[in-house]
């Protein structure tokens, strides 16, 4: 069994070693060099953090900041993710909550960090990257390391005006990922089109799911969603298979009839959350993707929508389907 979802990442290091792992606008990296990356940072980190502690990463998503979250998992810490433009008095509660007088980021952020006025020790992204790996550092935190040890961090909107964090361990990640990437059928061939901001659990869906699977993460840039010609062009050019969206991406881009300039016709799966999918947008996705397999995980009250199925855990996922894909309903029935 299992204990941390670095195994995830060594198994798809070894078997897919020279296979992209994580591409966003701007570079990609493989699995061999994520797994490389993450124990050269991880080194470092251990050198500021003891293990299960947070490590609050200042960075927007991206290739570096996989690399970077990985890297504070080797330490035997757990992650969480400030998203750099948040208000500052947000973001400062935020670092009051965790109490941690060390930070990590990267250069371009380093002007969004002074509206912080944080006073600890600056940690940068590429310096953590670049330290020599000590291998006997590592397997000393590995070794006392728990599957129920803490893996990321995220905080709430704070709707009573206080940052609520939450914090998620390996083991459940683990248990739901290896549900997840059975149920919808991921696997090494499947290119994950990341839409989730990181510091929202939804982005755990695409980020996991490619590292246990092999699968190819693409992160795709926040600003295409303002232009649905240049999103679908994006799409098309990184052969995205699978989207794990929120219903409000998809909306953007049937409301402006993005699919009367392109049909991104690699995608096989598309499953959609946050919000109840209005038919309307439902119909217009099918109408240009008929034997795309779309399922609701937004919640169990919209039965009205297509057929209704149980998973492992009794979590109630929504299909609608193709003739095609009948064989992949039924498949554990």
């Amino acid at each position: 069994m299992k204990t941390s979802i670095l195994e995830y990442l060594e198994e798809s290091a070894r078997k897919y070693p020279d296979k992209t792992a994580f591409a966003d606008e701007h570079t990609s990296c493989t699995f061999k060099e994520l797994e490389q990356t993450a124990r050269r940072t991880g080194t470092a980190l251990a050198k500021h953090f003891t293990p299960r502690n947070p490590v609050p990463v200042f960075m927007e998503k991206s290739v570096e900041t996989i690399g970077v979250f990985m890297g504070a998992v080797y330490a035997g810490c757990f992650y969480v993710l400030m998203d750099t433009k948040q208000p500052a008095s947000r973001l400062q509660q935020i670092l009051g909550i965790l109490d941690s007088d060390v930070i990590v980021t990267s250069e371009k952020y380093l002007k969004d960090l002074e509206k912080l006025e944080f006073k600890g020790k600056v940690l940068m992204a590429p310096d953590l990257a670049a330290e020599q790996e000590n291998e006997a550092v590592l397997n000393e935190i590995r070794e006392q390391a728990l599957d129920v040890d803490p893996l990321y961090g995220i905080f709430t909107s704070g709707s009573t005006g206080v940052p609520k964090g939450v914090v998620v361990g390996h083991r459940s990640v683990l248990d739901f990922i290896d549900c997840f990437t059975e149920l919808f059928d991921i696997t090494d061939k499947d290119v994950m089109g990341n839409q989730a901001p990181w510091d929202f659990d939804v982005s755990v869906k695409d980020i996991y799911s490619g590292l246990k699977t092999g699968a190819t993460v693409q992160i795709i840039p926040k600003q295409l969603f303002s232009f649905p010609m240049k999103l679908i062009d994006y799409l098309i050019e990184r052969e995205v298979t699978t989207l794990v969206w929120a219903v409000s991406a998809l909306c953007i881009i049937s409301t402006l009839n993005g699919f009367e300039y392109k049909v991104p016709d690699k995608i096989k799966k598309i499953l959609f959350s946050g919000e109840a999918m209005p038919v309307k947008h439902l119909n217009i996705w099918r109408k240009y993707l008929p034997d795309v397999m779309y399922v609701n995980i937004y919640g169990q009250d919209f039965g009205q929508y297509g057929g209704e199925k149980k998973d492992k855990i009794g979590q109630k996922f929504l299909f609608y389907r193709s003739s095609e894909q009948e064989k992949y309903i039924k498949k554990d029935k």
